[in-house]
């Protein structure tokens, strides 16, 4: 049995309390809801009451740490140095150099850390689907926000939640990145093109745009012998046209339809969290690096500074 703590609002308790009731050999221990000052803004609707990091440090075997504030991240770190296994999301870091202080901890103390995800979108059934990803030649991403009055989302949020699709599907090392990024409604970057190559031969034209008029994630897949045309936001795999033969006058065109459901993402995450820690105490993290799409957005962000257009 894990014994589990959880770091965050009711909101996100709740939500990932709702996820573990799902998994077996897990029960939740404490809870820390932390307010603008680090302490204990009101007491959480499950696990104990915790006063303090080292209480709901020493009650528990992992930390779900769903909060990207100054104290979270010493949290994180005092967790590590414990030998406690951490869930974490990437927005923890301000910097690839404290991404990379978590990594090392965590190597060091032989415990799993996982960087979660902060977007929903269903990637390991695309990748199901696609039945083996080595096969991707080249991607085609773009995703268009329509940001309500209310709703805050900032470009950086934007593209590290993009950044955790690609990685995914790609899941090899970068050797070349070309950004630029264009202002239109403020001074911050709000359209961003991106060029990716990766060391299997695979690239990947990213565009992301807050300006846009609807809400929408769609991705093409260029693979060997078809191209796969997926929307994000409704799941379904619209189009694959299967080339059979070269012959431009017969040359037959399959479309097929395939709908890849939405399933609890967050759940998925939290197994594969736990499995690894009962599979064996050994160093673990999402794609070698638990905050790889954290880093691979900061040099895109770094270029997109670099070149950045204002726009009149």
């Amino acid at each position: 049995m894990i014994q589990v703590g959880i770091v965050g609002s009711l909101a996100v308790i709740k939500r990932h309390t709702d996820a573990l009731g799902k998994i077996q050999d897990i029960r939740i221990t404490g809870c820390w809801i932390p307010n603008d000052e680090g302490g204990l803004a009101t007491r959480a609707e499950t696990g104990e009451r915790c006063n303090s990091a080292g209480q709901i440090t020493s009650c528990s075997d992992a930390l779900i740490i769903a909060t990207g504030d100054e104290f979270s991240r010493e949290l994180a770190i005092h967790a590590l140095r414990e030998a406690r296994h951490i869930f974490v999301y990437p927005g923890i870091a301000r910097s690839v150099n404290e991404a990379t202080q978590l990594v090392k901890l965590a190597r060091e103390a032989g415990v799993v850390l996982r960087a979660g995800k902060t977007g929903n979108y269903n990637v390991k059934g695309l990748m199901g689907a696609l039945h083996d990803r080595a096969d991707i030649n080249m991607i085609e991403l773009q995703h268009d926000y329509r940001i309500p009055d209310h709703a805050r989302i900032s470009m950086p949020d934007a593209v590290l939640a993009d950044l955790e699709v690609i990685s995914s599907l790609v899941g090899t090392r970068t050797i070349s990145i070309k950004a630029k990024g264009h202002c239109m409604l403020s001074s911050e970057p709000d359209i961003i093109n991106a060029r990716l190559e990766f060391d299997n031969g695979c690239a990947v034209n990213y565009n992301c745009s807050l300006v846009a008029a609807q809400n929408e994630f769609l991705c093409t897949l260029v693979l060997k012998d078809r191209v796969l045309k997926y929307n994000f936001i409704t799941g379904e795999l619209t189009s694959s046209f299967v080339l059979q033969s070269w012959d431009p006058v017969n040359e037959p065109i399959h479309i097929e339809h395939i709908w890849v459901g939405n399933p609890d993402t967050l759940t998925l995450e939290l197994t594969d969290f736990f499995s690894h820690i009962l599979s064996g105490p050994v160093f673990q993290s999402m794609n070698e690096n638990g905050f790889e799409p954290f880093m691979l957005a900061d040099r895109i962000l770094e270029r997109v500074m670099k070149t950045l257009v204002r726009c009149s």
